[in-house]
C-alpha cells in the first residue's frame, strides 16, 4: 500500500469518474453533468490543489482524495479543504477511505492550516468516518421543492 501525491496521469484517470463521484457523493441530490462535474474538479486543483492516491504494490490505482485550501468566508481563515474522497467499488470496506483521510489531515496539517472543511451530503455512509475520525458538523444546508410545497 502506497499513498502519494497523484501523477498527472493518475490524475486525468480519476477525472474520468467524475460523474460516477458526483452522483455518489451527493446521494440524487444533484443531477450529474459532465460539466458541473469537471467545473468543480477544475475550480479545485487550479487553486493548488491536489490529489493523493491509494494505491497497491504494483500502482494500480484503489482510491483517492482530493486536498487544498480555501478561504472560511465566515470566520475569514484560509482553511484546509477535502472536496472529493472516492475508493473504488472493488476496493472498499478494506479502510482504505480512513487511511487517505488520516494522510490528508497529517499533510494539510504540515502545511499549516487550523482547521479542515468538507462538505457531505445527508444519507452519506461516509459521513460516520468523518465523525470517526473527529469532523463535527457546523451548518445544515435546508432545501424546500417549491412545487411539491403546500
Amino acid at each position: 500500500m502506497v499513498i502519494r501525491k497523484a501523477s498527472y496521469g493518475e490524475t486525468q484517470k480519476i477525472l474520468n469518474h467524475a460523474i460516477e463521484i458526483m452522483k455518489e457523493a451527493t446521494m440524487g441530490q444533484v443531477e450529474p453533468t459532465e460539466e458541473k462535474a469537471h467545473q468543480m474538479i477544475s475550480s479545485f486543483l487550479s487553486g493548488e490543489g491536489h490529489y493523493l492516491v491509494h494505491a497497491d504494490k504494483d500502482n494500480i490505482l484503489q482510491g483517492w482524495i482530493g486536498i487544498g485550501k480555501t478561504l472560511d468566508f465566515y470566520t475569514g481563515e484560509m482553511v484546509g479543504i477535502i472536496p472529493e474522497i472516492f475508493v473504488l467499488p472493488t476496493y472498499r470496506k478494506q479502510g482504505i477511505a480512513e487511511k487517505l483521510c488520516k494522510q490528508a489531515l497529517s499533510h494539510l496539517k504540515a502545511e499549516g492550516y487550523q482547521k479542515v472543511q468538507l462538505h457531505v451530503f445527508s444519507g452519506n455512509h461516509a459521513k460516520h468516518l468523518y465523525q470517526k475520525l473527529g469532523f463535527r458538523e457546523v451548518s445544515t444546508l435546508m432545501a424546500m421543492d417549491l412545487n411539491n410545497s403546500v
